[in-house]
């Protein structure tokens, strides 16, 4: 089967720029990774540099959006590109269509960037129904795909549409069903794509922070509740099975390493698009940059801290510019990685361009949180000292802990995991136990470590169960999780107010030394005419003069003007006479 049946966006750009044909890898002396993980990750840079070649990317995405930025900004860095856009689904409401989903342009300058990087772009797509119909179906471009892409060295998908989300529609049900059959088809084309990449590839996967996919997938309980492959095809009249999560989808190939990159609210256009405009509402009088200017500076957080923080969660922004940079960066391990890293971009204020290093210190610092533990970090008090640390630890697990299980917001929590049980692990360590049903069997899905120290009570979630398949830490809060915290730091008062801690003394601030009066130079408008001598003075003074002769009208002095005073009297006596 040839291409062109799948090529139902009819154009193929290929630039004709000399290809690069030589790569310089990225630094890595200074990852500070793990040395098993060291060696992998630098094994791997070798293998994707090592060729004379420049490196293939896949990019699966709708038509816009982060794809489009992902795809433009590997093609700018010389990469050979195939960017499979599946278009949305076909519908009878044509007011639907023409909000977007089925056309794609290109900016002039998008084009200039792939000549001057030497980069070529190959474009192809399929309709969402036609990736869904059965394998024998003439009409079905899933074979296809798979001759399209050959082999390749990365793999980056994603569900951004690019589409602004109206809050009004006039069919609700319609919408999240076509938004299904979108999401359905990424991901069969991104099962397809996987099988391409090479055992020294890498697959990024672009989710959002606040989906049920961001929730960390339980490998115990999805194939308890996942319909098998026969079934699906006999349920679903022959259509292919649908991997229930686009990590699913991508991990049918184990040989190459997967990434997560979670974003949070997006905003912004591809620069790349002709919509795209630097000013809000193009040239005015008083022009306004676009937020995709004002808010370039990034931060890379482990998706545990996101999770685990509802506040930095709820109100985290991407941009979608710097979240395709960022998937190209870590598909083309241009930043340290690990395996199975999960980060979440956030766009903070700053017109400044992120350069690459700056990319590499906030991937490290990443890396730090998470190979120091404090990834999982839910909550930290400090206190000035502990007096005892094992009395401490267990009022916490006698008093304070069986109080709060017995509350209303957790006793009343009937589907899911709920918190069952608290137990001493340590002589400073308290566990809160997390269970579920699981085949009718009650398993342990992850666990509260509260540790006592010294100077300070932090709170961590940890993992659950490994034998049943919860032995990676949720990436989700647990239920119950947050009505826990919230108890833990009103603990943390209660303890000082008990005597089993004593209250943290905030640090005074330094006053700055106050300069002294002798040390003041006084100020002053005054312009000096000239430098005036002073006479030395004398050892032995003289006493000053009681003489009465001594005056002006003695020296002979006289007034400049006439007196004032007694004037009207001397004319009114000269009138008279006269």
């Amino acid at each position: 089967m040839t291409l062109m049946p799948i090529c139902l966006i009819a154009f193929a750009l290929i630039a004709t720029a000399q290809l690069v044909t030589a790569f310089a890898p990225p630094c890595i002396s200074n990852t500070r990774l793990k040395a098993s993980q060291h060696q992998q990750y630098e094994s791997r840079v070798t293998a994707l540099f090592a060729s004379s070649s420049p490196p293939t990317v896949i990019v699966v995405s709708p038509p816009g959006g982060i794809g489009e930025v992902a795809a433009v900004k590997s093609a700018s860095m010389g990469c050979k590109v195939r960017w499979f856009v599946v278009s949305s689904p076909t519908t009878e409401d044509a007011s639907m269509q023409q909000q977007g989903g089925t056309s794609l342009q290109l900016s002039p300058q998008a084009m200039r960037n792939f000549q001057v990087g030497g980069g070529t772009l190959e474009l192809a797509g399929s309709d969402a129904d036609k990736l869904l119909l059965p394998v024998d179906n003439p009409e079905s471009t899933i074979s296809a795909l798979s001759q399209w892409t050959g082999s390749v060295d990365a793999l980056i998908c994603t569900y951004d549409t690019g589409l602004k989300v109206s809050p009004q529609t006039s069919n609700k049900e319609r919408e999240i069903q076509k938004q299904q059959t979108w999401d359905d088809a990424i991901k069969v084309a991104a099962r397809e794509a996987a099988q391409a990449v090479a055992p020294s590839g890498s697959k990024v996967a672009i989710l959002s922070a606040f989906d049920e996919e961001a929730g960390g997938e339980s490998p115990a309980v999805q194939p308890n509740g996942r319909i098998s492959g026969v079934m699906t095809g006999i349920l679903n009249g022959g259509k292919p099975n649908i991997p229930t999560t686009l990590t699913e989808a991508l991990n049918t190939n184990l040989q190459s390493t997967l990434y997560r990159l979670r974003h949070g609210a997006l905003f912004g256009l591809p620069e790349s698009s002709p919509d795209f405009s630097p000013l809000v509402g193009g040239p005015k009088k008083d022009a306004e940059l676009c937020e995709e200017y004002t808010m370039r500076a990034v931060r890379v957080d482990p998706s545990l801290s996101i999770y685990g923080n509802v506040m930095l969660g709820s109100t985290t922004r991407s941009s979608r510019i710097a979240v395709g940079e960022a998937a190209v960066l870590m598909a083309l391990l241009r930043v340290p990685v690990e395996s199975d890293m999960d980060v979440c971009i956030s766009s903070q204020r700053g017109m400044e361009y992120v350069s690459i290093g700056q990319w590499k210190e906030e991937f490290m610092r990443a890396q730090q949180v998470l190979s120091s533990g404090q990834g999982a970090r839910l909550f930290t008090a400090e206190f000035a000292s502990v007096p005892n640390v094992s009395r401490l630890a267990d009022w916490l697990a006698t008093k304070w802990a069986p109080a709060v299980l017995r509350t209303y917001d957790i006793a009343t929590i009937r589907s899911g995991e709920r918190p069952v049980n608290v137990r001493r692990v340590d002589e400073n360590k308290v566990e809160i136990v997390w269970q579920q049903l699981v085949d009718f069997q009650s398993a342990t899905v992850g666990t509260l470590i509260i540790e006592v120290n010294d100077t300070y009570l932090t709170a961590i979630r940890g993992s659950g169960d490994a034998s049943k398949g919860f032995g990676a830490i949720s990436s989700r809060p647990l239920n119950g999780e947050d009505v826990i915290v919230r108890f833990l730091a009103e603990a943390a008062s209660q303890a000082v107010e008990k005597g089993l801690a004593k209250r943290a003394i905030p640090k005074k601030l330094t006053p700055k030394p106050q300069l002294q009066s002798a040390d003041l130079i006084p100020v002053t408008t005054l312009q000096s005419s000239g430098t005036v001598t002073q006479k030395e003075p004398s050892l032995f003074p003289s006493p000053p003069s009681t003489r009465s002769d001594q005056g002006p009208r003695t020296a002979g002095a006289r007034r400049s003007t006439e007196r004032q005073r007694g004037k009207q009297r001397r004319k009114k006596d000269d009138d008279t006479v006269s």
